[in-house]
């Protein structure tokens, strides 16, 4: 009886002290994120109203709206879309990358991994003006197809789906590398090398034997993706306009421009849920539980 009651405090203790060490993260997340969450999450089902912002109500007009109205579908799908085809070419391009990177020698990987980690050390609004620099009437592209007498006048390169998805990949690129890398690196060379030595080609052991094994890394590295791509704001304002419009940068507009809080807070919402079936897939298709 007197080990079960030394035990049994002893588990209090340990339970208590694990408690105090995270008092200060649960803290901050209830400071600033779940109490913003729940002020948003209230504002959605106000009233907009032109001379008071918004009057205190319980309706759900702003999310039968947002559900119903066919430009927010085009929105969402828009939005869905450049999610996935810039997850996509992520993954297309940063897999070889990464493949070279876990075979290289330490100094090969030591530069490989600076050029990868060099765009995250650039502000954000920095690399997306950047390639307003490239992609600009006056940027370089076009200043070298007018220069060659490749077109009679500029072609017009922002303001377009293509270059807020260029934008993205750029920027969400080294995400997808670093997941692939952090997972590879961990895998035995010794089974590549048997695979090699029973006659499989460098094509077989890509589709059997690496991509297999590496896809923890690689559903890792589509949701960082997917969920920053649908998520971004900067990129899609600068370089697309008013002519590429996402979930987010429509959410600025009614906060700023139109005023609309409890439309954006809805929109908000609808965003927040899309991320959140994201990962309960990502959870389902990778065998992660919550």
């Amino acid at each position: 009886m007197a080990a079960a009651s030394i035990s049994e405090a002893a588990r209090r203790r340990r339970q208590i002290e694990r408690t105090l060490y995270l008092a200060p993260s649960i803290a901050f997340l209830l400071i600033f994120i779940v109490l913003p969450y729940l002020a948003v999450f209230r504002m959605s089902f106000n009233t907009f109203s032109p001379m008071r912002l918004f009057v205190e109500s319980f309706t759900f007009d702003n999310y039968v709206g947002v559900l119903s109205d066919p430009y927010y579908y085009s929105l969402i799908f828009r939005t869905l879309l450049l999610g996935t085809t810039v997850t996509l070419a992520t993954l297309v391009l940063g897999l070889p990358l990464a493949l070279k990177i876990a075979a290289s020698g330490r100094r090969m990987k030591s530069l490989l991994m600076a050029l990868v980690l060099s765009p995250l050390l650039i502000n954000l609004v920095v690399r997306t003006y950047a390639w307003l620099v490239v992609l600009g009437d006056k940027g370089l592209i076009n200043e070298f197809l007018l220069g060659t007498d490749l077109a009679a006048s500029p072609i017009r390169l922002t303001g377009s789906f293509f270059s807020v998805w260029l934008g993205l990949t750029h920027i969400t690129l080294p995400l997808m590398v670093l997941s692939l890398v952090g997972v590879l690196e961990k895998l035995d060379r010794r089974v590549f090398e048997a695979a090699t030595s029973l006659g499989a080609g460098e094509w077989f052991i890509l589709r059997r034997v690496t991509l297999p094994l590496v896809m923890p890394g690689i559903g890792a590295g589509a949701l960082l993706v997917f969920c920053f791509t649908v998520s971004a704001f900067i990129t899609p304002a600068l370089l697309g306009g008013s002519r590429v419009g996402t979930v987010s940068t429509v959410i600025f507009e009614k906060f700023t421009y139109s005023m609309n809080w409890p439309v954006g807070s809805a929109l908000v919402f609808v965003l927040l849920i899309i991320n959140m079936g994201v990962i309960w897939l990502h959870g389902r298709i990778f065998g992660e539980h919550a």
